[in-house]
């Protein structure tokens, strides 16, 4: 056969293979989303059969650090299934934030009230066993790191607190340690867990190494028996919201008496 003949169809397969695809490459989801959409379809199916700890599970994979932000209808399924199984603050959080992304929901009432079970649920376990920690840290080039943690804890009916602020090279580190009355401590715990930035839905934030200035850094974390809430951030928006948070606790860490000073 003619030589000649043949060179068309190798020509036009190379072609062929060397070839890009985007429109089969922008079908296809980046990893990181596949595994969202997976872990999503999975507790879809583990809620409808009322899997409930199931769910939970596929729900908390879904909402990985980095992941996209989880639909409302997610949500409302994650709020519910946490509520059904006894963990109040994921209960709080999702169906919070489930409520404020869908104001209308026909079942507002009913997830309302789910909601405020579970904060029920959380004030009254947090006497029991609760953890507070607020952290507030500024990092400069030419300058001293500037620090301030507060850590407050009940166990068993007490409360306690252990402060550290180190503000800058003058200062002397300031330092407050001692026993709460436990009412003072459970005010604060109801207002941090009716702040609207514990139930926000914060992007996972970074740091820039290009970034120019102070490196500054914001962390709440709130602790209610088995169940955690960690909200964080670096700039922007989300920095400003729970800075005010931080700023509260580190107040309270400043003025609330002590056990000692009231006797």
């Amino acid at each position: 056969m003619d030589a000649a003949r043949l060179a068309p169809p190798f020509v036009l397969l190379a072609a062929l293979v060397l070839a890009p695809f985007p429109s089969l490459r922008a079908e296809i989801p980046e990893p990181g989303l596949r595994e969202q959409e997976w872990a999503l379809a999975a507790a879809r199916r583990h809620f409808e059969a009322r899997r409930y700890e199931q769910a939970l599970s596929q729900f908390e994979s879904a909402e990985r650090d980095g992941a996209p932000a989880l639909p409302p209808d997610a949500l409302r399924q994650w709020g519910i299934a946490a509520s059904e199984t006894g963990w109040p603050l994921a209960a709080w959080v999702r169906l919070r934030q489930y409520l404020a992304a869908v104001p209308a929901a026909p079942d507002r009432s009913e997830l309302e009230g789910r909601a405020a079970r579970a904060r029920s649920a959380l004030v009254a376990l947090a006497p029991r066993r609760s953890r507070l920690v607020a952290t507030s840290d500024r990092r400069d080039f030419d300058e001293p790191p500037e620090r301030r943690i507060v850590r407050l804890v009940a166990r068993d009916g007490r409360a306690t607190i252990e402060a550290l602020s180190q503000a800058d090279r003058s200062a002397a580190p300031w330092e407050r340690a001692g026993e709460l009355a436990l009412d003072t401590y459970l005010r604060l715990v109801a207002r941090l867990l009716d702040a609207p930035a514990i139930a926000a839905n914060f992007p996972v934030q970074v740091f820039d190494p290009n970034e120019v200035g102070p490196r500054r850094a914001v962390a709440l974390r709130i602790v209610v028996g088995e169940e955690e809430r960690r909200i964080q951030a670096l700039r922007g928006t989300p920095y400003d919201e729970i800075r005010a948070l931080v700023a509260d606790v580190l107040e309270f860490a400043r003025s609330a008496p002590l056990a000692d000073e009231t006797d």
